[in-house]
């Protein structure tokens, strides 16, 4: 099978792997879509010194496909099933994994990081990754909810927000979009904040409220005409050390965020601000493996179009060019297909 191997310093190769066989309580996916993150333009970025004398590794942890076969023992899913995967593989005894939070578990093992991943023709994972999708849902659908949804459920399920209040989206890579479209299914009034002018429109399309330039010299004044006393909830996705700053600014007294990207100082985040106007600021992880069925059916409730976000398509042949597209910002969601 192929799959591609991400070098460093923009580099990137598809290479050629033996194809997976599954052993007991394991589970062979062919991978019919997989999307780019921008967890793996970090990794696209780094230093290549880092690589050496390590094993390869396909990168990739935004899948959903067909089961291909399963090994002795798998009873969860069956060859034929649509599923999509969840991307951290945890022990499964300790404390974090009995609750559900594989992501916290000491020994765990991230899709296309420490095994390989969801970039290739087919996916080697545990039986318990797996969730058969429901018939409404697309691979597309599947995709997303690996990463970039599932991230957006699980942040705005610590913000609650409904139709009484306001909420800001700083950032609108396809984390950011899916923010835009989840809190308005959930009846918020948004406001997306981002650069890109394709991203912008994409804001606009899913159905944003207001639109907002982030190089705008008036972007403050205009966010206290919308909101003279503060915006109710703020979903920060940039990671920006300003956007952090911006962000509790523009916050009510009273007033929540989540955020879930970090770059840069940690001194972005005034205490002061945070203890005067009593903010609540949430940390978010990606998303519980627990939470994938709530999610599941809220997608399917509201049917939710999460291809509108994806502008580009591509053959895992053509990595280089995808990856190179996603990197440059001037898209939305980027998807290998099969």
């Amino acid at each position: 099978m192929k799959g591609i191997v991400l070098l460093g310093e923009g580099d990137l190769a598809v290479k050629e792997f033996p194809d997976p066989k599954p052993g007991p309580g394991e589970v062979v996916v062919r991978v019919k879509a997989a999307a780019i993150c921008g967890s793996d333009i970090y990794v696209y970025h780094s230093n290549k010194k880092w690589r050496e004398g390590r094993p390869d590794v396909i990168a990739g942890h935004e899948p959903a496909g067909i089961v291909e076969e399963i090994g002795e023992g798998v009873t969860l899913v069956k060859p034929g099933d649509r599923v999509t995967v969840y991307h951290y593989i945890g022990c499964g005894k300790c404390k974090q994994c009995l609750a559900g939070y594989w992501q916290w578990c000491p020994e765990t093992k991230g899709l296309g990081t420490h095994v390989h991943g969801a970039d290739a023709d087919f996916l080697l994972v545990k039986e318990q990754n797996c969730f058969v999708m429901p018939e409404e849902l697309s691979f597309i659908d599947g995709a997303f909810m690996a990463c970039a949804a599932g991230t957006t459920y699980s942040a705005l399920n610590k913000l609650q927000p409904n139709g009484t209040t306001s909420l800001v989206v700083i950032g609108l890579g396809p984390v950011g979009l899916s923010g835009v479209l989840m809190a308005k299914a959930m009846g918020a009034r948004v406001i997306a904040i981002g650069r890109r002018k394709i991203r912008l429109d994409l804001a606009g399309e899913l159905g944003a409220d207001h639109v907002l330039d982030a190089d705008d010299p008036e972007l403050p004044n205009t966010m206290r005409n919308l909101l003279p006393h503060g915006v109710d909830m703020v979903y920060e996705t940039s990671g920006a050390p300003e956007a952090h700053k911006f962000m509790l600014q523009i916050l009510r007294r009273g007033g929540k965020a989540c955020m879930v990207a970090g770059r840069g100082p940690a001194d972005s985040l005034s205490a002061s601000t945070i203890i005067a106007k009593q903010l609540t600021i949430h940390g978010s992880f990606v998303l519980p493996i627990w939470m994938v069925p709530d999610m599941a059916a809220f997608i399917v409730r509201h049917k939710l179009p999460f291809e509108k976000m994806v502008t580009h398509r591509f053959r895992i042949e053509q990595a280089d060019e995808a990856f190179r597209l996603f990197d440059s910002g001037e898209c939305g969601k980027v998807v290998f297909e099969w």
